[in-house]
C-alpha cells in the first residue's frame, strides 16, 4: 500500500490575528488567538445560526425600570439577506435594509409589554479582544439600539444609541459609551455618577447607512470607535476582568431618562456583520492555540485584522472564515448543519491525493493481475 499525504502549509494565521492598538499613552500590537465572525448580510435564517441565541423572554416594568415591560421575541429578529448570495450589493429578499433586522413594536402596547429584540453570542469565553459590529440605526425616536460585551450587570461594555437624541437639523448624533461597574450597580446603574459613562458625538449620521462600531478591550483599558475613529477611552477600575459574550439589541421601556418611547411606529435597526478577535478564557481553546502555533515568527503565522473597508454602493467586508486555511482549529459555525469546526483545507487536499493514490495503486495491481 502506498500512503501519499499532502501536509498543510504553515503560516495561515495559526498563531492568531493581530491589531495595533494605541491607548494614547502607548501603542502596541496585540495578538488574539480566537475568532468569531458573523456575516449577517448573507445569512438566510439567523435563528438557525449556531453562533447566536435569539432571545425569548419577558421583563416586567419594575425590573425594566420603566413604565412598560419588555417582550423579547424571536419574531423581532429577522434575516433579510441580499437576494444574490454571491454579491455584496443589490436588493435583499424582503423590504428594508439587508442584514439581520432588530425591531421594536410601535405605539402604546395594550399588554403593557413593548415587543423588542435581542441576539446573544453563544460563546461566553470572550476576554480581551477587538469586537466590531456593522449597524444601521433606526431614525424612529424612542428606542435604544445597543451593541455590547457582557459578563454581568457590573461588568459590561456598551455602545447605546438613543434615537430620540439624534438631531438631523443640526447634525448631532450622540452615542452613549458606558462601562457598568459595581459602583454603577450600587447607584442604580447610573454610570454618569461613577465617571464610567461618556457621550461622544458621532462624526456621521448613524441612520443614513451602515457604520462600524468597535470596542477594543485590553487589560485595564477600553476604547470605543466609530468607523475607525476613536470616540473615547476609559481606563478606570470599571474595566472588566472576566470573560463574557456579545449582545446586539433594540429595545424600549418608555423610560424618559433613557430609551424614551415607545416609538410611534415600528422601528428597525439592522446588523450587517459582527466580528470578534479575542483571547479565550476556555482552557481547551487556550491549549489548542498553543498546539497549533509552532513558530510565531514564520511568515503568515499571524494575520492582520483589516480595518473597516468601504466602497461606494458596496457592503463588502473581508472575513478570515471565508478564506481557505485561515481559521484552522477555530470553532467557526456560521450555517445550520455545520459540524461547528472549520475544515482544514490542506487536510482536504491531502485526503484527495491519498484517495487518488490508492485508486492508482488498486488500478495498477488489477492490471498486473489481468496480465
Amino acid at each position: 500500500m502506498i500512503i501519499f499525504l499532502v501536509v498543510p502549509a504553515d503560516g495561515f494565521c495559526e498563531c492568531g490575528y493581530t491589531s495595533t492598538i494605541s491607548t494614547g499613552v502607548s501603542t502596541n500590537q496585540y495578538t488574539f488567538t480566537d475568532v468569531l465572525e458573523f456575516d449577517a448580510l448573507h445569512v438566510k435564517d439567523v435563528d438557525q445560526d449556531t453562533d447566536w441565541s435569539i432571545q425569548n423572554y419577558n421583563v416586567s416594568a419594575a425590573d425594566a425600570r420603566g413604565p412598560y415591560g419588555m417582550n423579547f421575541t424571536s419574531l423581532n429578529v429577522v434575516s433579510n439577506p441580499i437576494a444574490n448570495a454571491s454579491n455584496w450589493v443589490g436588493p435583499p429578499v424582503s423590504a428594508g435594509d439587508p442584514g439581520v433586522q432588530l425591531s421594536v413594536g410601535g405605539g402604546i402596547p395594550a399588554s403593557g409589554f413593548v415587543q423588542v429584540a435581542q441576539m446573544n453570542s453563544v460563546r461566553q469565553d470572550l476576554l480581551f479582544g477587538t469586537y466590531r459590529a456593522l449597524l444601521k440605526v433606526t431614525s424612529v425616536p424612542g428606542t435604544c439600539t445597543a451593541f455590547f460585551w457582557y459578563y454581568n450587570d457590573s461588568q459590561e461594555i456598551d455602545f447605546e444609541a438613543l434615537s430620540y437624541q439624534f438631531n438631523l437639523q443640526n447634525g448631532t448624533f450622540p452615542m452613549n459609551l458606558v462601562l457598568q461597574s459595581q459602583q454603577s450597580a450600587r447607584q442604580g446603574f447610573t454610570s454618569a455618577a461613577s465617571g464610567d459613562w461618556k457621550v461622544a458625538n458621532l462624526p456621521f449620521d448613524p441612520t443614513d447607512g451602515f457604520h462600524e462600531y468597535r470596542i477594543d478591550f485590553i487589560p485595564g483599558t477600553v476604547m470605543y470607535y466609530g468607523d475607525g475613529q476613536i470616540l473615547a477611552t476609559i481606563n478606570t477600575t470599571a474595566v472588566p476582568t472576566s470573560p463574557g459574550h456579545l449582545i446586539l439589541s433594540q429595545w424600549s421601556n418608555g423610560d424618559p431618562g433613557w430609551s424614551a418611547g415607545p416609538p410611534p411606529q415600528r422601528a428597525v435597526s439592522t446588523v450587517g456583520y459582527v466580528k470578534g478577535y479575542f483571547n479565550s478564557s476556555d482552557p481547551a481553546r487556550q491549549a489548542a492555540a498553543i498546539a497549533r502555533c509552532k513558530d510565531p515568527s514564520a511568515s503568515g503565522a499571524t494575520c492582520e485584522i483589516s480595518d473597516l473597508i468601504t466602497a461606494s454602493g458596496s457592503l463588502y467586508s473581508p472575513f478570515f472564515s471565508n478564506q481557505a486555511n485561515m481559521t484552522n482549529n477555530q470553532t467557526i459555525y456560521g450555517k445550520s448543519g455545520s459540524s461547528g469546526q472549520t475544515l482544514n483545507f490542506g487536510l482536504i487536499v491531502g485526503i484527495f491525493f491519498l484517495w487518488a493514490a490508492e485508486m492508482f495503486v488498486i488500478g495498477y495491481c488489477f492490471a498486473c493481475f489481468l496480465s
